[in-house]
């Protein structure tokens, strides 16, 4: 087995190297890596030290992170991780973002060492994986907000964390511009919720993310992220915080300010929907084709909106025809009109009735208004008002 194993390691080595070569990955590793990857931790008594150090420059270029290795192998794997500086912003090299997960993981990168120094010892480098390990651990970020207590046991690390934002400036990718920058990156969230979890840092992030000092990609998507954490972790503060008080107030102004110059709340107001001025509400209309059978909810032949207070999704509206084709469209961007419908368009979601007659009158498709399955939570009032709307 161990000879297998071996021939395993020097053939990903092997593929590797010459796919690196041409700024590429190799074939091998997408069809092996559940062989490949167990195979992390022993590679010390499979490999010579110069295979080694290969194995890890490779294994962290393609597989995502470090693996856990013993005092021996530290001193190979620090230089993998040397060896791979030059390349950590070039796509085609390393195919994840990862600067901010090394940086943490290492303690230095091409620019400098974290003034809490270089990770020398296995015992700090599993100790340190491990957290990586759950910041990787979820699909979401509503996700990893749900689960904090998972991320409490790691707040000793938050003044760590905070030194490798400062070091990075808050972008933990430099390979993109803002047009393609992964602002949504779990595991950088998942390290600013440890920093928010942590009262001698949780002032010092929110300080240096809103004041201006660091210039953030997509600041005001970031921004509107970052209230969403403060507030899962606002009931655990301490009464003495007056300074993160302050910040999480101004920040949610902002917040606040954003929802509230939103299509989604004007047309709430307009119809005197019985939402609170912060509330997470949410609108699902389903309106069916004339004669169409079935529920409305499950019906081919439907036209829906949704529509929430959200800044960066307010409404999207699709319907889908039976053998005919879709149509959908936010307050954005039209996606799709296989049916050639009249576009509802921007700053036109309180006139969504008057596109139903359009649609009607252009297209031939009378859309029921009285047939409508409207669903806003257990606000009947607010399902009401929304049927007068609907048929005015």
């Amino acid at each position: 087995m161990t000879d297998t194993d071996t021939k395993l390691l020097r053939t990903f080595i092997a593929d590797e190297n010459e796919a690196f070569a041409d700024r590429r990955q190799g074939k091998f590793w997408p069809a092996n890596h559940y062989r490949i990857g167990p195979l992390a931790t022993k590679a010390s008594g499979l490999l010579d030290p110069n295979e080694q150090i290969d194995f890890y420059f490779h294994f962290m270029r393609i597989a995502g992170g470090a693996p856990s290795v013993g005092d021996r192998e530290m001193p190979l794997l620090l230089e993998a991780y040397r060896r791979m500086l030059p390349f950590l912003d070039l796509g085609g090299v390393i195919p994840m973002s990862r600067r901010h997960k090394l940086l943490f993981v290492f303690g230095f990168d091409d620019t400098g060492a974290l003034p809490s120094g270089e990770t020398i010892s296995a015992k700090a480098l599993k100790a340190r994986l491990k957290l990586i390990a759950q910041v990787g651990n979820y699909t979401t970020m509503p996700a990893q907000r749900d689960k904090k207590a998972k991320f409490v046991p790691f707040a000793y690390e938050a003044v760590r964390i905070l030194e490798v934002f400062q070091h990075l400036g808050y972008r933990h990718d430099r390979r993109y511009g803002e047009d393609l920058y992964d602002v949504t990156n779990l595991s950088f969230w998942g390290m600013v919720f440890i920093c928010l979890l942590n009262k001698a840092t949780r002032a010092d992030l929110v300080a240096d993310m809103i004041e201006g000092k660091y210039d953030l990609m997509r600041r005001v998507e970031q921004l509107a992220m970052l209230h969403r954490y403060i507030e899962t972790v606002l009931p655990d503060i301490e009464p003495d915080e007056e300074r993160f008080r302050s910040l999480a107030r101004q920040l949610k102004g902002i917040e606040l300010a954003r929802r509230n110059a939103t299509e989604s709340v004007a047309l709430a107001q307009r119809l005197g929907l019985p939402f609170g001025d912060d509330e997470e509400w949410e609108i699902h209309i389903a309106v069916p084709l004339r004669g169409t059978e079935g529920h409305p909810l499950i019906a081919k032949n439907v036209v829906r909106l949704q529509i929430r207070p959200n800044p960066d999704w307010q409404w999207e509206l699709s319907a889908r025809m039976a053998e005919r084709g879709e149509y959908s469209e936010s307050e954005t961007k039209n996606y799709r009109n296989d049916l050639g419908f009249p576009v509802l368009g921007r700053g036109n979601l309180h006139a969504f009735p008057t596109w139903l007659r359009q649609v009607r009158e252009k297209n031939g498709l009378d859309f029921d208004t009285g047939a409508a399955d409207i669903r806003v939570g257990r606000k009947r009032a607010a399902a009401k008002l929304l049927v007068q709307w609907l048929e005015s």
